[in-house]
């Protein structure tokens, strides 16, 4: 990768090696060092394709793995990963996922599969900013209504949009909403679990409502998830929703299992320099990698 910003030369894409410099002139410097090497074409197609299947069989397995992986949590909840399998598999065919921040939606990419031409992936990316997948969803119903449109969204990032459901409704915008109800900010909670000692400021979530009866009583449609068997029903619950008009918020009961951090390159085990906080000092990492309220 290359950047004229040093730190953000191997920051957003995995490589072999980052180059620091101007990106014209670097790039000419390789151009010309590349001149007369065997470069990507149809001779070498047949060995790339190989290698790309190869390369996504292996990733398949290791997610298979990872998702029926056994984690020690709450009864009567649904592992988040197997949640997002389930949805996918009950997806209509050209539909648009809109995701937000959160620990569960940075990993909801793996599990989708798209088939339209079409833009079909709405994501905050970089921007980083919570409350944005419903909204996305909506815009995104407005400009091609003929397309199923859901929003990924964790509890956190719900509370700061859910009163669009009732723009939905007054609107006649229809849309679905999927909301992972683990009562904990995850994305935050993950950097405290893994550099902070499990010390949890401002990052867990007392939600005793159900987020269902709320949609319920904007006049929209509202469905709550407690075990894996129901997932998959309740997302093609939804799609025939959103055929007849009506906005869906299916309220998925999460366990509080945690995926991988957002910036583990940006993060770091603290170090303390005033001998009264020298006892919140960690030497390493959680060894679980996950809550201690599990």
């Amino acid at each position: 990768s290359l950047s004229c910003i040093p730190h953000k030369a191997v920051v957003s894409t995995q490589s072999t090696g980052g180059i620091c410099g101007d990106v014209k002139q670097a790039a000419r410097v390789l151009a010309e060092r590349l001149a007369g090497a065997e470069m990507v074409s149809n001779a070498n197609r047949t060995e790339r394709m190989a290698r790309f299947a190869e390369l996504k069989n292996q990733w398949t397995d290791r997610l298979n793995e990872i998702t029926s992986a056994d984690v020690d949590s709450c009864t009567g909840r649904i592992r988040p990963r197997q949640a997002l399998r389930e949805l996918a598999k009950g997806l209509v065919p050209g539909s648009i996922v809109s995701t937000d921040i959160g620990n569960i939606c940075s990993v909801s990419n793996s599990y989708l599969n798209f088939s339209h031409s079409g833009p079909s992936m709405l994501a905050a990316m970089t921007f980083g900013n919570c409350g944005y997948s419903f909204p996305a969803a909506m815009g995104a119903k407005v400009a091609a209504p003929h397309r199923n449109c859901v929003a990924y969204s964790g509890d956190g990032a719900w509370g700061m949009q859910l009163n669009e459901v009732l723009t939905c409704v007054r609107e006649g915008i229809p849309t679905t909403a999927v909301v992972f109800n683990n009562g904990q900010w995850g994305a935050e909670k993950k950097n405290q679990v893994l550099w902070f000692g499990d010390r949890y400021i401002g990052s867990q979530l007392y939600n005793p409502w159900s987020y269902a009866d709320i949609a319920r009583s904007m006049s929209a449609e509202g469905i709550t998830c407690t075990h894996v068997d129901q997932v998959a029903d309740a997302i093609m619950q939804a799609n025939k929703n959103q055929e007849e008009g009506k906005t869906t918020v299916i309220e998925m009961m999460v366990t509080k299992e945690l995926g991988d951090p957002f910036r583990r390159d940006a993060m770091k085990l603290p170090v303390r320099h005033l001998n009264k906080y020298k006892g919140t000092c960690q030497t390493e990492e959680s060894s679980t990698g996950q809550p201690t309220d599990l």
